[in-house]
């Protein structure tokens, strides 16, 4: 994140092209957030008659339907292209949120949901590919942070604006953002790599032009990029039976055991029904200005972790984020327990306790569970493995997201508010354990090193017998080797020195190794 403030000029237009696909995350974050505030006035409206189950599902099923829109964005995003896919997404967010609003049948209700559920699931892929493509390998993992700052941006402006509104103006208002994500869009150009992948080659050289700066030069830069192009063409297909072996099954497992663990930490269940468990609580702070303030303070949380998560190990991140949260939640459950054992005394002198609480969750949980297992999942992957196992992960992540939004509501029912919590609470210290026995560390690793790791021992021995053959030639010691010494100039002076095009100087990518670097979701 830190690379961004040093030369803001040079990547003010990545940052730009950065943040308007983001706002499609501002928008999946008012998918999520509307059941917070929209249901409970939904509810007490009466306006349309529902049962506890369809309480429960409507809440739900956004995360669900979104697994069908994630099969549909690959051909979309191969045909259409990421940013025509970005801005076309916009027209059925809208019409979703329209339907809610307008809404005179339940049926009408899961209409809207399944239809800006399914856009959530064209949303991460295609957000995340377009800012992967457009940014420069130096500031690619600070600019993909900027999806989790808009998602939390996303919740917090439903918060405030359903803290004033009821359900239907709040689908109203909301109808009307995604129409910043079609007008932004419309303002950027294709990825470079997607013009190139249909061999629009002068296209692709003025859009990455365009995303570099006009006193840059690319030439290097696309260069590689054409490379890159030709040895994904050229790279061998996947046999399934590659899938089973364990340099990959192992990688998969860990990553789809953080997933569970992220999910069942109840995070989505908090942030869907954030105002009922105010409401619940029954503390003495209104429960839409405990919402806000959980909203803002999980967006500050969020903005601070982005330049936590390079300075700190994956695993003490992970670790010190599993314990708080564990507290936070033992406390809440705990404030439960006692206001069933001794009544409104409780909400009178711990009314605070839920709000300090949750702030506390939020807090620990965009320290490290929030980005840190999809930062962890393109770090483990082997390269040739990524994109589906990523899909396969990622698809995992939401039926765990469906599964724990459903059942809160039956849970609650059967184990009251305070099981609820202190079942979130428990699969926390799972997660501690399962981080400090089985989770390696990747930070500072190279992706060959972590693929090392995985590796059969017959490998093992072959990565030890080649880095031997590296550092011990063959050649006989005694024997004279001539070598052709190669002056090379240091980096700082070859990055001082000026190019020229068009009569201007111009500010060099050659630094740029080309390595993707993962962005978190």
């Amino acid at each position: 994140m830190e690379r961004l403030f040093r030369n803001p000029r040079k990547v003010m237009i990545q940052m730009g092209a950065a943040a308007s696909a983001s706002l499609s995350f501002m928008i999946l974050g008012m998918v999520r957030a509307w059941s917070s505030p929209g249901m409970p006035s939904l509810i007490n409206s009466k306006a349309i008659p529902l049962t506890e189950s369809d309480v429960s599902w409507i809440s739900s099923i956004p995360p669900l339907a979104s697994l069908v829109g994630s099969l549909l964005a690959g051909p979309c995003l191969t045909y259409l292209g990421r940013r025509r896919t970005l801005m076309l997404i916009s027209i059925p967010y809208s019409l979703g949120f329209l339907l809610i609003g307008f809404a005179s049948h339940v049926s009408m209700l899961y209409i809207g949901r399944i239809l800006d559920g399914a856009m959530i699931g064209f949303t991460a892929p295609s957000a995340q590919i377009f800012i992967g493509e457009c940014a420069s390998p130096r500031v690619r993992g600070a600019l993909g942070a900027f999806t989790a700052i808009f998602l939390s941006l996303g919740i917090l402006i439903t918060y405030i604006i359903g803290a004033f509104v009821p359900w239907n103006v709040l689908a109203w208002i909301l109808s009307a953002f995604p129409a910043l994500l079609f007008v932004a869009m419309y303002f950027m150009p294709e990825t470079p790599t997607w013009l190139l992948s249909k061999n629009r080659e002068e296209e692709a050289r003025k859009s990455l032009q365009f995303l570099r700066g006009v006193h840059t030069d690319v030439s290097v830069e696309f260069e590689r990029l054409k490379a890159n192009m030709a040895k994904g063409t050229n790279s061998q297909q996947i046999q399934p039976k590659e899938l089973l072996k364990g340099s990959v099954i192992k990688p998969l497992l860990l990553s789809m055991a953080l997933m569970l663990l992220q999910q069942f930490s109840g995070i989505n269940s908090i942030i869907y029904f954030t105002v009922f468990i105010f409401q619940r609580a029954g503390s003495t702070l209104d429960k839409n200005l405990a919402t806000i303030i959980v909203g803002i303070v999980q967006l500050l949380a969020t903005i601070a972790s982005m330049f936590l998560v390079d300075r700190a190990g994956r695993r003490i991140l992970l670790l010190v984020s599993g314990v708080v949260m564990a507290i936070s939640l033992a406390a809440l459950g705990a404030f439960f327990y006692m206001v069933e054992i001794y009544g409104q005394d409780v909400q009178q002198t711990l009314g605070w306790l839920p709000l300090a609480s949750l702030i506390l969750f939020i807090i620990a949980y965009s320290s490290g569970f929030a980005n840190v297992p999809f930062l962890i999942m393109g770090e483990l992957f082997p390269a040739k493995f990524r994109s589906i196992l990523g899909s396969l992960a990622s698809c995992f992540n939401l039926l765990c997201t469906f599964t724990i939004i459903r059942s809160f509501g039956d849970m609650n029912k059967t184990l009251g508010e305070y099981g609820t919590f202190w079942f979130y609470m428990s699969w926390c210290v799972v997660g501690v354990f399962f981080v400090y026995f089985c989770l390696p560390e990747t930070k500072g690793k190279s992706f060959d090193e972590i693929e090392r790791m995985f590796a059969n021992k017959k490998k093992r021995q072959l990565y030890a017998d080649e880095a031997e053959t590296a550092a011990c030639p063959a050649a006989d010691r005694n024997d004279v080797v001539a070598v052709e010494t190669v002056v090379r100039a240091p980096i700082e002076e070859k990055l001082s020195q000026p190019h020229s095009y068009g009569g201007h100087d111009l500010e060099s990518e050659a630094e740029d190794n080309g390595e993707v670097v993962p962005t978190p979701l």
